[in-house]
């Protein structure tokens, strides 16, 4: 097994005590074929615990206490698709595209706050991220 560094080791951005990562990222979802053996692939490498979300076969890697991702099933290949918290969503989309991104999808509303996923000038994903509530 490989050690990863500790999330206690990490200067965390808490959202309401759900998430337990450096700002400014403050969530990342895996898309893969097969979750159950990618969740495992994990699990053996970093020692991550994997929960069940309780949100159609979605589960969560579990950091200390915290979940600090998601895994779900997707028809595409693998990806990760991390989420970075911005104040004002729409201006963030717009400068986005404005700088030669693309909106890929949304806004998104999901059980924290609200998405748009975009794809940079070199076609990197990342989600804007708008949550319900501001960090503390």
């Amino acid at each position: 097994m490989v050690n990863a560094a500790s999330p206690a080791a990490l200067d965390p951005l808490t959202c309401e005590g759900v998430w337990n990562v450096t700002a400014p990222f403050m969530w990342f979802d895996l898309a893969s074929a097969d979750p159950g053996k990618t969740a495992g692939f994990y699990g053996d490498l970093f020692g991550w615990s994997i929960a069940d979300a309780g949100v159609g076969g979605y589960r969560s890697f579990i950091g200390g206490a915290q979940p600090w991702a998601g895994i779900t099933a997707s028809d595409d290949a693998g990806q990760w698709l991390p989420y970075v918290v911005v104040d004002d969503l729409d201006q963030a989309a717009k400068q986005a595209v404005a700088l030669g991104a693309t909106v890929l999808a949304g806004p998104t509303e999901g059980p924290a706050g609200t998405s748009v996923r975009i794809a940079d000038p070199g076609g990197a994903q990342l989600a804007l991220f708008k949550p319900f509530s501001a960090a503390p």
